[in-house]
């Protein structure tokens, strides 16, 4: 454990994407952060922060240690981000999802309960609990009917409830986050932009023919640099209200296509691009865009950054990557 002296936040799943990317803005501002995690490596972007910076590695749906460790670091900020991310994945493993995603909670928010630790809560849930909406009431506010369509929405909306339930019992200040879809260097194949990126460096590097294989190109989302959502988080456990739920979200909903196409913009190579039916994912949303006004009354939080510039940046990453071994981040929030 680290000797500096500073606020202390707990971030849990903070060796993944977006956890890892909160752990070096909170360390940043002169905290000491404690990473819950079931891995324990981090980012090689971190290493300059270490000082401040301490890795448990620990099972938020398993472990029995919670309370005593909750109590012994008694944390001023917690912010949860631990979970199962990928949305199609969870179709093959929903009881994973729920046990990970809402059991995980569970737990955590019982150690808070039982430690009597005051901290102030930020719990990230997804803009994927709304569903399809029609695009009359796009970009869907907070005030839209929930309707989750996957294991993944379904398992972060039981999840929420709980929280609510929780919050009865708890004097924390606690916020509900619902990011819409974030990217930026570090995320690992099995996302979109991330799996676009790494087939463009492969076929840069002669590795695999000029073909990138795609899904269905025709839906919309709303993209939001992982650099400006993070911030989000910050901002919403600081200035938002207590049990309040917000989206966190660029407001402008982009074609997939759209983004494919930037990207390919970016390389001299001629690629073709061939669908598969296998990446389509079970039940797909044509079109997903949320509004950050509530969070922007709140807070003054906007997204800053260039999508455009954002996926420039995803595929350096992929580019800087040992060449034969393109691997990324391990993402679990």
């Amino acid at each position: 454990m680290n000797s500096q002296k500073g606020p202390v936040a707990v971030v849990t799943g903070g060796c993944g994407f977006a956890g890892s990317y909160l752990v070096k803005s909170l360390a940043e501002r002169s905290m000491r952060v404690h990473l819950f995690d079931t891995q324990t490596t981090i980012p090689g972007y971190l290493n300059s922060l270490t000082d401040n910076i301490t890795v448990h590695k620990i099972d938020l749906a398993n472990d029995c240690q919670l309370d005593t460790l909750m109590a012994s670091l008694n944390p001023r900020e917690i912010y949860h981000l631990a979970g199962i991310a990928n949305v199609k994945s969870t179709w093959n493993r929903e009881y994973l999802t729920y046990q990970v995603n809402l059991l995980g909670t569970v737990n955590l928010l019982s150690a808070i309960r039982n430690s009597r630790v005051e901290a102030d809560v930020l719990i990230v849930s997804t803009g994927e609990v709304y569903g399809k909406v029609d695009l009359e009431h796009q970009p869907i506010t907070e005030m839209q009917t929930v309707n989750p369509r996957s294991p993944y929405a379904a398992s972060k909306l039981s999840m929420e409830i709980a929280v609510r339930q929780f919050a009865r019992q708890l004097p924390n200040k606690i916020v509900i986050v619902r990011p819409f879809n974030h990217i930026g260097p570090g995320q690992h194949a099995g996302f979109v932009t991330a799996d676009f990126a790494m087939q463009i460096t492969q076929i840069e590097r002669e590795e695999i023919p000029p073909v990138i294989k795609v899904g269905d190109l025709s839906t919309h989302r709303d993209f939001t640099d992982v650099r400006d959502m993070i911030e989000a988080y910050i901002a919403a456990l600081k200035n938002g209200q207590h049990m309040q739920t917000y989206n966190a979200s660029s407001g402008k909903a982009i074609q997939i296509k759209t983004m494919l196409q930037w990207l390919l913009n970016l390389s001299d190579k001629e690629i073709r691009i061939v669908q598969e039916s296998s990446r389509f994912p079970p039940a797909d949303i044509q079109y997903l865009c949320g509004s950050h006004d509530f969070l922007t009354r709140d807070t003054s939080w906007e997204p800053r950054r260039d999508i455009r510039q954002t996926l420039n940046d995803i595929l350096n990453y992929w580019r800087s990557l040992p060449e034969g071994n393109p691997a990324a981040e391990i993402n679990r929030s």
